[in-house]
């Protein structure tokens, strides 16, 4: 009986001795995927899509789906829509906030809010949209291995 006690007490001990370096554990993976999503936007913002070569994993079963449109892969994406598109804009401004995220593991996701702007040969556009991501975990690195967004033009007056 004595021995049972014991054995309870030390697996208690562990487990309480040990839950506050999870939870910051965890805390440091919902941080490390805000900054993923926020350098997304802020790359693109640059035009510096060599940057966001490492936020998006290599693998061709990414999927990058902007409305009813999808790319498979980085890859495709950078090369096919993104980068053209990119060299399309002027005063191009584009941010993530509201982003909320979860962390199971080496699994992340979350929902987020954003808004871009930019000029266009067919005039100025405000979008604002939302969006969800899924990150896997890495060698260590957060990536994004599926993103979906959807936006419209930016309602007057908020």
């Amino acid at each position: 009986m004595t021995r049972t006690i014991l054995t309870a007490l030390g697996c208690l001990a562990v487990v309480t001795l040990s839950a506050p370096s999870l939870v910051r554990a965890q805390e440091d993976d919902r941080a490390a995927v805000t900054k993923v999503l926020e350098a997304i936007a802020q790359y693109s913002q640059q035009g510096n899509l060599h940057a966001m070569d490492t936020l998006y994993s290599s693998s061709r079963g990414v999927h990058i789906i902007e409305g009813a449109g999808v790319n498979h892969g980085w890859e495709d994406y950078r090369d096919n829509h993104i980068g053209p598109e990119l060299a399309r804009f002027e005063n191009f401004e584009y941010r993530f906030f509201a982003i909320e995220p979860s962390v199971r593991g080496d699994v992340a996701w979350s929902a987020f809010r954003y808004e871009l702007s930019m000029d266009t040969s067919g005039g100025h556009r405000d979008i604002e949209g939302r969006g969800t991501a899924v990150l896997e975990k890495a060698n260590g690195r957060w990536q994004i291995v599926h993103m979906h967004t959807s936006g419209r033009p930016r309602r007057s007056g908020g």
